[in-house]
């Protein structure tokens, strides 16, 4: 299967902080790749690059995806910022009118399962951590992406809309063919999700396994970060 996303010699530099040096990525169209690592690793900024919200300092990440590939990357950010009195209403009225693929089926069907309704008329601004994180979810598969960038799923979620949430993204990824990038602390959930785990650590990529074979090595992944975050995680990357 070729590869949809190549990253080679990506280097990212805030002022004088080094984030990433020479780091050498390559993810094959149909992947979920669950990226994980300590706080202040590079996560978002990576996903962020992907998704052409930053660009890097040095290095090159090539998107294959022909025409315009911005249109076919889905992201869920931890943020947003909008202004003063817009609702998520306004923004789905925003959204028919640019995306092709955001019928109203889809529209039906995506609301239910993120269970906007009940906040769909209230300004963005204020919304709790919960309800932003779930609209963000929303935003990130309106399209019907070939690339879908979730980032902290379910933080701030209850156990029932977790559980929804990701089974949701279960079912719909494979069904569609997408390509899955999920940033998360999650590994249970990264476990369901995925089928590859790299791991973020000293400006590059440290660890990349198939789901599979982690499981099967060590147990699950909540044991091979475990190992990890003890420094006793072998980095076998050449």
């Amino acid at each position: 299967m070729s590869n949809i996303i190549e990253i080679k010699d990506l280097e990212k530099k805030f002022k004088e902080k080094i984030v990433f040096k020479n780091l050498n990525l390559n993810i094959k169209k149909g992947e979920k790749v669950a990226i994980m690592g300590s706080n202040g690793c590079g996560k978002t900024t990576l996903v962020e690059m992907i998704a052409q919200f930053d660009k890097p300092t040095n290095g090159e990440i090539k998107i294959n995806i022909q025409g315009n590939f911005k249109n076919e990357i889905g992201i869920q950010l931890q943020t947003g910022e909008w202004p003063p009195g817009v609702t998520p209403y306004d923004m789905l009225i925003f959204y028919r009118s640019v995306y092709p693929k955001f019928t109203s089926e889809w529209e039906r069907e995506i609301s239910t399962v993120f269970d906007i309704q009940e906040f769909i008329k209230t300004p963005l601004k204020k919304l709790s951590g919960g309800q932003r994180q779930r609209f963000n979810a929303m935003i990130s598969v309106m399209n019907n992406p070939q690339i879908v960038i979730l980032d902290e799923l379910t933080t701030g979620l209850d156990m029932e809309l977790q559980n929804k949430i990701i089974d949701f993204f279960s079912k719909k990824i494979n069904e569609f063919g997408q390509t899955l990038l999920l940033v998360s602390h999650h590994p249970e959930e990264a476990e369901i999700l995925c089928n590859r785990i790299i791991i973020i650590d000293e400006q590059k990529v440290f660890f990349d396994e198939k789901i599979k074979d982690v499981v099967k090595k060590y147990g699950s992944l909540r044991s091979v970060m475990n190992l990890f975050f003890k420094g006793e995680l072998k980095n076998e990357i050449k």
